[in-house]
């Protein structure tokens, strides 16, 4: 008995040392086989490396000479392939960026295939002839700030954004097109077209985005192709710089923004054609330099309740401390649940209000189950935004990013000045 309980354990000893080896072994396989595949990418970006450091640069000068008869200088280039641990890119497509006179612009090329040529230095008049077919169609007046971004169904797997360096220098590869612009027709231009985005702004229009009657039919995108508008309204020449810093206008916007309105139009091939349309109106209430913005269905007197300013409120800060501050204004309160974001509804401090106290003032909130209040922002005074460096990324955001506070149901705000302790 003893000796068949030692020739097993010995078995099992033997089982699980050679399944460890197998294990190792595998590995090992794997490893190998991981090592020279990652080798083999490696191998084939270094290639295309030295592929465009020796023909990109004299393809598409040769190319925008050929097509538009004029010499423009090749100031680099951006290779779309790059040797990622995890996810290597093997992309023989690389940008170069161009200056002829005034104008940068961008030429991609396919360092493996010759025939491969896009540009967009004709940028903007293809914007010009789509942004002109929308004022048009829907009779609107020229835009504050107008974009176009679109891609052909056929374009090359082209990187979306631009390196930073480049795009500091004045440069952006979307846009790019394989044929010339001679005057040819929206409806042309969009039967090419596999993604469309508009983005229109207007600082001030009688007409109500609401009253745009959109059609599909108007679009005569290709199949499986995409299209979509964003359409702007604004109060206030502060939105200049919304508009080049903020990707969402429901959050980065306030409280410039008057109405928004983005209306995306899908082709699903055999199934049709699929339209989604949203709109979003901005309400805003002003008292006193501070200003309740909403993009909340309801009008702004229904959603907000105004009391008097307290004396003060408390933050404790340990069992011995309690800071106090007092009010500097009306108490406001949210009465309707946000459905999507706390910023749905925003107060909005401005420069002038702060001028008014030597010291620095701050976004108070209290929660009204249980009293709490702390501290949502401090507001920086006009000569601490003005010092901010030229690279701070909050830079551009300084018209509306300071004295800027989301606010939700629940909660009770004010603007208050620091006491003694």
């Amino acid at each position: 008995m003893q000796e068949r309980k030692e020739r097993d354990g010995e078995r099992k000893r033997f089982l699980r040392q050679m399944g460890g080896a197998a294990a190792v072994l595998l590995a090992l396989a794997l490893l190998t086989g991981c090592s020279s595949g990652r080798m083999e990418t490696r191998r084939e970006i270094e290639r295309i490396k030295k592929a465009a450091e020796s023909v990109a640069e004299d393809r598409a000068a040769t190319h925008i000479l050929e097509k538009y008869g004029i010499e423009a200088v090749a100031e680099g280039y951006w290779v779309q392939a790059y040797n990622d641990f995890f996810a290597p890119n093997v992309n023989s497509n690389v940008v170069v960026f161009m200056e002829h006179g005034n104008r940068k612009f961008c030429v991609g090329i396919d360092v493996d295939d010759e025939t491969v040529l896009w540009d967009n230095y004709q940028r903007e008049e293809t914007d010009s002839a789509l942004q002109g077919y929308l004022r048009e169609l829907y009779e609107l007046p020229p835009a504050y700030r107008a974009e176009t971004v679109f891609r052909l169904e056929d374009a090359p797997n082209y990187s979306v954004a631009t390196p930073a360096e480049w795009r500091e220098k004045g440069y952006a590869h979307g846009n790019m097109v394989d044929f010339y612009f001679e005057r040819q027709t929206a409806e042309e231009l969009l039967a090419r077209i596999e993604y469309l985005e508009f983005h229109d702004s207007w600082l001030s229009m009688e007409q109500s985005l609401e009253t745009i009657s959109f059609d599909a039919e108007d679009w005569p995108i290709c199949e499986g192709g995409y299209i979509e508008w964003n359409l702007r309204l604004y109060a206030s020449p502060e939105a200049e710089f919304v508009d080049l810093s903020a990707g969402y206008p429901d959050i980065g916007g306030f409280p410039y923004f008057r109405e928004w309105r983005r209306i995306c139009l899908r082709d699903k091939g055999t199934e049709g054609q699929e339209m989604s349309d949203e709109i979003f109106a901005f309400r805003s209430l002003e008292t006193e330099g501070i200003t309740i913005t909403s993009r909340l269905p309801y009008e702004i007197e229904d959603i907000i309740e105004i009391s008097e300013g307290e004396a003060q409120w408390e933050i404790s800060q340990g069992e011995e401390h309690i800071q106090a501050y007092r009010l500097v204004s009306h108490i406001f309160e949210v009465t309707e649940n946000t459905p999507d974001s706390n910023y749905a509804t925003v107060m909005h401090v401005s420069a002038e209000f702060t001028a008014q106290y030597e010291g620095p003032l701050y976004i108070l909130s209290r929660e009204k189950e249980t009293g709490k209040v702390k501290v949502m922002k401090q507001i920086s005074s006009q000569e601490e935004m003005d010092a901010l460096p030229e690279a701070e990324s909050n830079r551009d955001y300084k018209i509306y990013f300071n004295g800027t506070c989301g606010m939700s149901a629940g909660f009770q705000y004010a603007v208050a000045e620091k006491t003694g302790a």
